[in-house]
């Protein structure tokens, strides 16, 4: 990447939305102990039904702008105007769609007020896309950090003064609003200094869109398919039900983000490769999240109750068995998100979105078979399928149509010491939560280092990509 070292921009990137998920879990936290269960199950569904048209606003667009400036940097003039264009427009129609879907639905848990201000922050936040997408196309994730971090922060403080002032749902959600317009300013000075100024002229908003329309359909129905349960369990059950499964979701959605940045930094890079070239950063990352998500699944299992009553309070503890099922969905995630960008990188983002496609009917139809019967559980048991499925998907499609094979050997270690993992976690759960999951943690860690599914080098390199990372602070 133009001399660029991926490792270390990666982790730049990595550290940044830490903090980042860091200010947003505090965030939830103050959410959770002023609102209250009921309430917060009202924020939880206004912010949920505006969610489900989250990545419909950029129809794909940031993803064709990514790869047009990672192909040619000084070429993609054309293609940054029209999306800033687009970008806008879409905004206006997102603005408009989400408060008069949720007017027509048969239940209104909610006022539909806290809906329209759920839509306008979105709608609003969606105009940092297309800077964002031209700093990922260069591969200037230093930079994306620094954004993402300022506008987080930026947030968090917006939040603690409507804690301060009012506390209401609304004061809240008034917040976001505000936030979402500081997030933009935040980007757009970022990206300003690599906005392309040469090469073609400018390109029209339909011929952008109909390179987009894969891209688009995908992010739609991935949109749809993370926000669905919420949805459904709005509607079908109690708001009492969605404020426990809100705070389940919270920590593993941002676990899920976090595998989707290894992932998605990799984009570029295969987009540049060429035939069935398979880059050693693609190999990498796949070997580290295959190792890291176990790792992380086992951890919130056994640290589930004690993190929750921490956290939230004593009255969400009873999320404990939700979040469980919610951190191995993650687990599943952080698996077949580098599977899913290699394909939509090298053109085969049809297969993928027919792949998407298959695990949204799959878990709509999971959710309403499970949601009455088993309220905020069976929806989490529903996502766990769901993304079970997308993991055998994405498996066989990089098999078949892009030629990568993983490696059984360290496919049947990795389920050999989650499983002994488990097991240990299972054995010693009267010991304490702490004790037996850092026994679980270690039990696993010390069979993949056995067998040298992780090895020290590995380690070595992390550090010194940690070690590159933190002049890169200065720099960025």
């Amino acid at each position: 990447m133009s001399g660029i070292s991926l490792g270390r921009v990666t982790t730049l990137l990595l550290l940044g939305r830490a903090a980042g998920y860091a200010l947003a879990l505090g965030n939830s936290v103050i959410l959770a102990r002023i609102l209250g269960v009921d309430r917060l199950g009202a924020y939880a569904y206004a912010m949920g039904v505006a969610a489900l048209f989250g990545l419909l606003p950029n129809l794909g667009i940031s993803t064709v702008v990514t790869r047009a400036i990672a192909r040619d940097p000084d070429a993609g003039t054309g293609v940054v105007r029209a999306a800033m264009r687009a970008q806008a427009l879409l905004a206006g129609g997102v603005l408009i769609a989400i408060p008069a879907f949720a007017a027509i639905l048969p239940e209104q848990p909610v006022p539909l007020g806290y809906v329209a201000l759920a839509a306008a922050q979105l709608a609003i936040g969606t105009l940092s896309w297309p800077y964002l997408a031209v700093l990922s196309g260069r591969a200037r994730y230093d930079r994306v950090a620094v954004a993402e971090l300022a506008a987080g922060a930026a947030g968090t403080a917006s939040l603690l003064a409507a804690a301060v002032f009012r506390g209401s749902v609304a004061a809240f959600l008034w917040a976001h609003v505000l936030a979402a317009g500081m997030a933009v300013v935040v980007a757009r000075r970022a990206a300003l200094p690599f906005l392309p100024t040469g090469g073609a002229g400018s390109v029209g908003i339909r011929a952008l869109l109909r390179q987009a329309a894969a891209f688009g359909a995908t992010a739609a129905v991935q949109s749809l398919y993370t926000r669905l349960d919420v949805l459904l369990l709005g509607q079908m059950a109690t708001i009492f039900a969605l404020g426990l499964y809100n705070v389940a979701y919270k920590p593993t959605n941002l676990a899920v983000y976090f595998g989707a940045t290894v992932a998605g930094t990799l984009f570029p890079l295969m987009a540049q490769a060429s035939g069935t070239e398979t880059p050693v950063a693609f190999r990498r990352a796949m070997r580290g999240l295959g190792a890291a998500a176990p790792a992380m699944a086992l951890a919130f299992s056994g640290l589930a109750g004690p993190l929750l009553r921490v956290l939230y309070g004593v009255e969400f503890a009873a999320a404990a068995p939700i979040l469980i099922l919610l951190a191995w969905s993650a687990a599943a995630n952080w698996l077949y998100a580098p599977l899913g960008v290699a394909l939509q990188a090298r053109g085969q983002e049809r297969w993928w979105l027919a792949s998407l496609a298959g695990g949204l009917a799959l878990n709509a139809a999971a959710n309403l078979w499970a949601i009455p019967r088993l309220g905020a559980f069976g929806a989490a048991a529903a996502t766990l399928a769901s993304e079970v499925a997308l993991l055998s998907f994405g498996a066989v499609l990089v098999r078949r149509k892009l030629g990568i094979l993983p490696s059984l050997r360290a496919v049947l270690v990795g389920l050999g010491a989650t499983a002994a993992g488990g097991a240990v976690l299972w054995v010693l759960g009267a010991v304490g939560a702490v004790p037996a999951t850092l026994a679980a943690l270690l039990v696993y860690g010390g069979l993949l280092s056995l067998f040298r599914v992780v090895t020290a080098e590995d380690a070595i390199r992390v550090i010194g990509w940690v070690r590159q990372a933190a002049p890169g602070w200065s720099r960025g």
